[in-house]
């Protein structure tokens, strides 16, 4: 590629060059049929009687007026002296037109001038194309440039392109050029060959890093991280963007491999449990340590309760994680849902020596939702006031209604929930130490179906401390 830019660099460099010589040639010419035109039609040259000193001096005043200080000496004696002077033996007035068709060995040609400058190039020819002074005879390649008495044209100024046209001094420039060109061109090539080592360098790395970094990943090592060196990649562009998004993406699984190991062992446990103790009394009962009586019955029927309830619960919660739970979407207001839920479980909270209030503000809507999973989600946060508030004390339920936005509210009394704990209660399977522990006979599971519900009708539910003590859960809905 690079050759054959030379190779064309070279040729249009060349051929311009050629070009802005011959120009300078042609203005050149101009520049002597105008000064012989003047001084012709001022007398001062005749050109029956024209001298070799008078057509020498034209030519060198008319190339010394149209050359730079610079250039005149290399005007006048490019390759050699002005040529002398041509003289025939005939009579100016008898000289026979030139036939152009004929043999050019008709014309008496004088032998040229070694390495003949413009002014060897140069003639002064009268109206029948026939020498006065100079070397150049009628040729196809031949210019004339007319040389006028007055109005009238008198003769001609023959000028013959050399086939060169290069001069020694543009031939040196042309050599420099090159060399140049060259050394500019490997200089360039070699800079390029540099960057683009240090580019590739540069980008290759990181993503080799996340290549290994993937390959770990798929051996089941997550948590892998990569690590850029310090000023290898700026975290703001593309690369760097693509490592950070890797190494969030492996944080995730990471944790979701921790989640699910803790899952694992937490639903095994929780199981294990009432399977225990079922299996514990029905082995005293069989080996008649412990009477078959009305009161081991009831134990019996409590632990197969839970153990019912905490497969029902994971069964949901299964489902809502899929996404393959049923839900009957439909216009539904939420002052009915949480009125009847609050109306069926007050006995309970009575008989448990706790008030439950409800409160409306403002003028409810109806939101698309499904009344059976929202009254389970009412019903579920309820229960857990119920079981894990002492008594007495006071649930307190609330509907506000501001614009588009319906925020359900529900607190409770002491004990309240740690600060640390707060972002954990949506957590499958997790309890708070002490004052909400198994024993109360929560199956740790009811707050994250919960949040499933709430998302998956586009709500928001998050926990904060109460005033009242405990715990307040607040969930937002939109209108429909």
């Amino acid at each position: 590629m690079i050759t054959v830019f030379f190779i064309f660099n070279q040729f249009s460099f060349y051929r311009g060059l050629i070009e802005y010589v011959k120009q300078r040639e042609i203005a050149s010419i101009e520049k002597i049929a105008e000064l012989m035109s003047s001084r012709v039609s001022r007398s001062e040259i005749r050109l029956q009687t024209i001298r070799s000193k008078q057509w020498n001096d034209t030519v060198r005043d008319a190339l010394l007026s149209n050359a730079d200080p610079d250039e005149r000496e290399s005007l006048l004696n490019r390759g050699g002296k002005p040529p002398p002077p041509i003289h025939f033996e005939s009579d100016y007035s008898d000289r026979p037109t030139p036939d152009f068709n004929s043999k050019r060995q008709s014309f008496r040609r004088p032998p040229p001038i070694p390495n003949g400058g413009i002014s060897n190039r140069v003639s002064l020819v009268d109206l029948d194309y026939v020498p006065v002074f100079g070397n150049i005879w009628p040729e196809d390649d031949v210019v004339y440039f007319p040389v006028f008495n007055g109005q009238s044209k008198t003769a001609y100024i023959a000028y013959k392109a050399s086939k060169s046209q290069i001069a020694k001094q543009e031939k040196n420039f042309i050599i420099q050029q090159t060399i140049g060109f060259i050394v500019i061109s490997l200089c360039t090539l070699a800079l390029c060959a540099v960057i683009a080592w240090w580019l590739a360098n540069r980008i290759s790395h990181p993503i080799m890093s996340v290549a290994r970094g993937a390959r770990s990943l798929s051996k089941g090592q997550y948590g892998a991280q990569v690590q850029l060196i310090k000023g290898e990649v700026k975290l703001k562009d593309e690369i760097g963007q693509l490592v950070k998004d890797f190494n969030y993406l492996s944080r995730v699984l990471e944790k979701n491999e921790q989640s699910r190991l803790q899952w694992s062992s937490d639903i095994a446990h929780e199981l294990r449990t009432p399977v225990a103790i079922l299996k514990g009394e029905l082995e005293a009962i069989g080996d008649g340590v412990r009477p078959l009586t009305q009161d081991s019955v009831t134990s019996l029927q409590e632990e197969v309760s839970m153990l019912e309830k905490m497969v029902s619960d994971l069964r949901v919660l299964t489902l809502s994680d899929a996404g393959a739970l049923d839900y009957q979407m439909d216009s539904v207001s939420l002052n009915q849902i949480l009125l009847s839920t609050v109306n069926s479980m007050e006995p309970l909270f009575i008989k448990q020596g706790l008030t439950l209030k409800y409160s409306l503000f403002g003028q409810p809507k109806n939101i698309h939702g499904d009344r059976e999973r929202l009254r389970q989600l009412i019903n579920n946060l309820l229960s857990n006031s119920l079981r894990y508030t002492d008594s007495p004390s006071q649930v307190y339920v609330a509907l506000q209604v501001k614009d588009n936005i319906q925020e359900i509210i529900i607190e409770d009394g002491a004990p309240g929930v740690p600060t640390e704990s707060l972002p954990l209660l949506f957590d499958r399977l997790y309890r708070v130490d002490k004052s909400r522990s198994r024993g109360t006979g929560g199956s740790g599971l009811g707050m994250a179906i919960c949040k499933n519900i709430t998302e998956a009708h586009g709500g928001v539910i998050h926990c904060s401390h109460s005033t009242l003590g405990g715990l307040k859960v607040s969930i937002t809905f939109k209108d429909v």
